[in-house]
């Protein structure tokens, strides 16, 4: 019996989204071609999808829910109960599927960028003495090929392991170029892509690589220590942002919930306006609900603390997606501090709520 092949699955998307995935996938670390990943992920897709709709069938408040949601939308078309509960099926498919590719859509891109920025950061901090070694020991006489391979310590970690790989290749009839440029499509690294143009520049114009790879070495550990002195210097803005979005905005949010909450209350007991009364000074209750007002707040909170992270993550580090590690812990600060302020508030005002 013939194996399930993934890349047939994963043909359904065209050339180009698959080398632009396939970047990703490859700047993340996984081993695996674009096609079989893709394809992975449409399968995976697909069960969560009919796992969550038959969640939804099952559970009798969200079946009538859709069942009365498409009864009261096909009122007027006479549709048979058979056709209707067959139509509320289909919508709960749909809407399955848009939120199961959404999720895996946003948790897939989250884990992609956080393993791509880890392993940049990664490569980037080692680079430097990488560098200074390949250049001693093609100092010392070896060929750029051999100082790249022996300079692969363990201690150089993942760099280290990719750098094996891709050499293993070279030795055995791979040029020295195509091997270097695999090397650079493992990392999304500016730092590594330009040192290896430098490189492969340097050995075609016959230039002395020992001395571009010290000069190389020398400018990555200046730029590492100023984006250190930049990231310390605004220290006070990244407490500022944290602090405003994930303290300050849910703090503001619960208390004009409640503000409204005590408002429509209050306004329920305003007498209603009468022919004699003067009608130029009466009162009217908000148009924005509580109930509305609260899932909106809800929205916000999720919205800010997002972008707050991303602003946290360009300040420090200088790439906005360095940020999404902070947005998960933000978030939930954030929630609490909502749900918290507004639990206090509720029982301060119970008699008014």
């Amino acid at each position: 019996m013939a194996s399930f092949n993934f890349e047939n699955l994963g043909r359904i998307f065209s050339r180009e989204q698959m080398r632009s995935f396939g970047k990703q996938i490859h700047a993340s670390g996984i081993n695996a071609t674009p096609e079989a990943f893709a394809g992975y992920l449409v399968l995976t897709t697909f069960f969560a999808t009919l796992f969550f709709a038959l969640v939804l069938v099952l559970l009798p408040s969200s079946a009538t829910y859709f069942y009365s949601l498409t009864s009261n939308a096909l009122a007027s078309l006479k549709f048979p109960a058979l056709a209707l509960r067959l139509i509320a099926i289909l919508l709960i498919l749909l809407v399955s599927a848009a939120l199961t590719i959404f999720s895996i859509y946003f948790l897939l891109s989250a884990i992609l960028i956080l393993r791509i920025e880890a392993r940049k950061n990664a490569v980037e901090v080692i680079l430097p003495d990488f560098l200074t070694l390949i250049s001693a020991n093609v100092r010392a006489g070896m060929t750029l090929d051999q100082a790249i391979w022996y300079s692969a310590k363990p201690e150089f970690g993942i760099l280290s392991q990719e750098v094996k790989n891709v050499m293993k290749g070279a030795f055995s009839g791979e040029s020295l170029n195509a091997a270097l440029d695999k090397l650079s499509e493992r990392f999304d690294s500016r730092a590594l892509d330009r040192t290896i143009r430098l490189i492969k520049q340097a050995s075609y114009t016959g230039g002395e690589v020992a001395k571009v790879l010290e000069m190389t070495a020398s400018d990555a550990r200046e730029t590492a220590i100023l984006r250190k002195d930049i990231a310390a210097s605004l220290l006070i803005y990244e407490i500022f942002v944290v602090i405003s979005a994930a303290i300050g905005a849910p703090f503001l949010f619960s208390v004009v919930s409640k503000l409204l909450g005590i408002l429509e209350k209050s306004f329920q007991f305003v007498p209603q306006t009468t022919a004699e009364m003067v009608t130029f000074i009466r009162p009217t209750a908000p148009l924005v609900t509580s109930s509305d007002f609260y899932y909106f707040s809800i929205i916000s909170i999720f919205v800010t603390v997002l972008i707050s992270s991303l602003m946290v993550g360009s300040v420090q580090t200088g790439s906005k997606n360095q940020g999404l590690k902070y947005f998960p812990f933000m978030l939930v600060l954030a929630y609490v501090v909502y749900f918290l302020v507004g639990s206090l508030l509720t029982s301060l005002f119970a008699s008014m709520i």
